[in-house]
């Protein structure tokens, strides 16, 4: 079952969590896209390749690459942490949302979006689970799984 895994990715410390997160769920039997990983540093896009790139194909490339890996997921996982969670990340969730794809989220931090509303309304309407650790993720990831398959018999 392929898991694609929605997360910031801009930082040392975003992506050790991110791979760690990612070994649990690939060793419980999931195949995880990882865009850190499985799409690799920017200067390694296709698009590089072309004559007088410029900065908006490169995002516009990176955005339909991610796109597809969601699009090709049978289960997206979306780390909320911070405050506010980052922008690419929700916008991931909400894809595959509206394509039927279950969202399982991932906050690990009490930081909140205000004192009586943990998350965004929006945010959290894309969301068929929230969990609080990468242990309780791959749970998730599992009864969704089971959800799936038992559906598709």
């Amino acid at each position: 079952m392929q898991v694609y895994f929605a997360a910031p990715l801009f930082n040392q410390a975003e992506r050790e969590f991110n791979a760690r997160a990612t070994e649990a769920l690939e060793s419980a039997g999931y195949d995880v896209f990882l865009p850190q990983r499985d799409v690799g540093d920017i200067g390694e896009l296709e698009v590089m390749d072309q004559e007088g790139v410029s900065d908006e194909d490169v995002m516009q490339e990176i955005f339909e690459i991610d796109r597809q890996g969601v699009l090709d997921a049978d289960i997206v996982t979306a780390t909320l942490d911070g405050r506010v969670p980052s922008e690419g990340t929700v916008i991931e969730a909400a894809i595959a949302h509206e394509h039927g794809i279950p969202v399982v989220g991932l906050k690990t931090d009490r930081r909140v979006f205000a004192m009586d509303e943990p998350y965004n309304a929006m945010v959290f309407g894309v969301l068929d689970d929230i969990v609080d650790t990468p242990d309780e993720l791959v749970d998730a990831v599992d009864d969704q799984a089971d959800r799936l398959t038992a559906d598709s018999e």
